[in-house]
């Protein structure tokens, strides 16, 4: 049986986003074909990095670090020795950062396979990812290192988030000559595996063999309930973080007040704490993620108004599995989960005008709303499924 070694910097469990989730549901299945095994940094100074509070069905090797080895001197050695003694005949990186290009050029033998969930590398901004005062950035760190460079200092002096400060210090991100240890890292690959064709156009001026694969979604957690809700009004509902300006809340805020201010009848539901005074907006809390198929199906319209480029937008995929009608941005990976006027609208990122507009197609037609409901269920369903996403995509990968 083949081995493969899976190396992920930011892994967690239970998780906290996308990225996690989509680790998880794809090498638990490649787990039933192969010896798969996952290393993680031990490392929670700053983020739950390698903390594995719930069994999941994938052998994990926790190797620990503190602030003072988790660096670019030591990290790539001791994960090298850990994979090494492994022995695997495939390696798979995924998420990493800023010292994920020193680890990929430690381990260049194995050939091992990039996946890029997130931009890792490509902005080395890290949670500020291609989005800059207020607007889409299309500047990619490997053109404009420079730039970039000036951009993230900024950045960090003004927010001061610890962990992206300690990973940007030590990888030396701030030294003109990181860029070429990206591009090195790239091109060491045997494959990359990115989410959109905005990240592909990046990486493949270093690596031909890039393949765009879709995350998937767990179609048996996800589904429309049998209990239908009884809403007063029409809820439109946005989850994720509403204080993170590139999610984009500013515009659907904006969107929906032009509505509420033509008379319109609906309730934007938020996953927040926050107390709003507009009586068309209400919070509901922060979500754990088994509780959000309940969430989606009491909604009737969801929406994701992201401004910066999302890689990919699990998020719009959890509400069409739900069946319900979505309303996203035209940035990332999510003009490819939607089908405009078919499984919802697309609408241009930051335009509140077009996505009212998009919203009060849907408020005003409940037939329309269903009919969408139903065919997002069917995409989700067909193209989105984990077991065919492995299939199709992954297992080839280690033939």
């Amino acid at each position: 049986m083949p081995k493969i070694a899976v190396v992920d910097f930011l892994f967690h469990w239970p998780p906290d986003g996308g990225s996690r989730v989509d680790l998880k549901e794809v090498f638990s299945r490649v787990a039933k074909f192969h010896d798969v095994k996952l290393f993680v940094p031990h490392f929670t100074r700053y983020y739950p990095r390698g903390e594995i509070l719930e069994a999941i069905p994938i052998d994990i090797e926790q190797i620990p670090f503190n602030r003072f080895t988790y660096n670019l001197i030591q990290l790539p050695g001791r994960i090298k020795e850990a994979v090494d003694k492994f022995s695997p005949d495939y390696l798979f990186i995924a998420d990493g950062e800023l010292l994920k290009p020193y680890v990929v050029n430690a381990l260049k033998k194995y050939k091992p396979i990039l996946r890029f969930y997130t931009y890792d590398s490509f902005c080395i901004k890290d949670y500020g990812t291609f989005f800059s005062d207020g607007s889409i950035c299309l500047t990619s760190f490997l053109d404009t290192p420079f730039h970039c460079i000036k951009c993230t200092a900024k950045w960090i002096l003004k927010n001061k988030p610890r962990m992206a400060r300690h990973t940007f210090m030590t990888s030396l991100a701030f030294l003109p000559g990181f860029s070429n240890i990206v591009k090195r890292s790239l091109r060491n690959a045997s494959t990359i595996i990115v989410y959109n064709e905005f990240i592909k156009k990046i990486a493949e001026k270093y690596n031909p063999n890039c393949l765009i694969v879709p995350s998937g979604v767990d179609t048996g957690l996800f589904k429309p309930l049998n209990s239908k809700a009884s809403n007063k009004v029409p809820v439109v509902l946005m989850t994720g973080r509403i204080g993170d300006p590139g999610k984009g809340f500013e515009t659907l805020y904006r969107a929906c007040k032009i509505l509420y201010e033509k008379g319109k009848s609906f309730k934007l539901l938020v996953t927040s704490d926050k107390k709003f005074d507009e009586p068309f907006v209400e919070s509901c809390g922060w979500h754990n993620p088994n509780d959000l198929p309940s969430l989606y199906n009491q909604a009737d319209i969801c929406i994701v108004p992201s401004i910066w480029q999302e890689p990919f937008g699990i998020v719009a995929l959890e509400a069409m599995a739900c069946g319900k009608p979505v309303i996203v941005s035209r940035v990332g990976g999510l003009m490819k989960t939607v089908e405009d006027g078919k499984s919802g609208f697309l609408f241009s990122a930051g335009d509140e005008e077009d996505l009212a507009f998009k919203i009060e197609l849907l408020l005003e037609n409940r037939t329309l709303r269903s009919k969408m409901g139903e065919a997002a269920r069917e995409r989700v369903e067909k193209e989105y499924n984990w077991d065919k996403i492995v299939e199709k995509y992954y297992l080839p990968l280690f033939k």
